[in-house]
């Protein structure tokens, strides 16, 4: 009975030590200290966790255009800084600054304070 007991407590450690990990990628894996800022049209919202994201058309100074990716913050972080799926939409002209995306990738880290709408 004893031995039945511990094996019932070691199983019951490694049910608990079995538990997913909520696990996050590392910033710096995606972004590098670079600041950077850039101005577009919102073409699509993604308002969901982990991250909310934007996608946003710019255009170049050679006339052709990238699509940017903007990470920005989870939903609970969104709300607290007093943003919502209408803050900012499709269609919305806009500069914004945040963290560059490593290897040159076209996405930033976007700060939420820094959005400017552009009429």
């Amino acid at each position: 009975m004893k031995i039945l007991s511990w094996f019932l407590i070691f199983l019951g450690g490694l049910a608990l030590a079995s538990v997913p990990v909520l696990g996050h990628h590392a910033y710096n894996a995606n972004y590098i200290d670079e600041r950077g800022s850039i101005e577009g049209v919102v073409i699509e919202v993604f308002w969901g966790n982990p991250h909310v994201h934007y996608y946003l058309e710019v255009n170049n100074e050679d006339g052709t255009q990238t699509l940017w990716n903007l990470e920005s913050e989870n939903l609970g972080m969104m709300a607290r800084a007093g943003w919502t799926v209408d803050t900012l939409q499709v269609g919305h002209h806009i500069r914004v600054s945040g963290s560059l995306g490593r290897q040159g990738r076209p996405r930033l880290a976007m700060e939420l304070e820094s959005v400017e709408f552009i009429p």
